[in-house]
C-alpha cells in the first residue's frame, strides 16, 4: 500500500477463516458519524469490494470514525 493523505482511506486486512493472512487493501471509509461504527464498516466494504473477500475475516485497526477503535468482523 502506498501513502494516502486522505484520512477516509483506511487500511484493512483480510485473514482466511483459519486466521492465516490472505491480503491488505485500501477502503474508502463512507460515513463518519452518521451511523454505527460496525455498520459503516460493513457498509465501507460492500461499497468498496461488492462481494470480493467477503467470506473473509475484515481487520480495521484505524477506521476513519467519530468511535475509533479497531475492528474485526466475520461475516459483512
Amino acid at each position: 500500500m502506498g501513502y494516502d493523505d486522505n484520512p477516509r482511506m483506511v487500511r484493512v486486512d483480510f485473514f482466511k477463516p483459519s486466521g492465516k493472512w490472505y491480503s491488505t487493501e485500501a477502503i474508502k471509509w463512507v460515513s463518519y458519524d452518521e451511523t454505527q461504527i460496525h455498520d459503516a464498516f460493513r457498509e465501507a466494504l460492500r461499497a468498496e469490494l461488492g462481494g470480493r473477500l467477503s467470506e473473509m475475516i475484515a481487520v480495521c485497526l484505524h477506521p476513519y470514525h467519530v468511535n475509533e477503535h479497531p475492528l474485526m468482523i466475520k461475516e459483512w
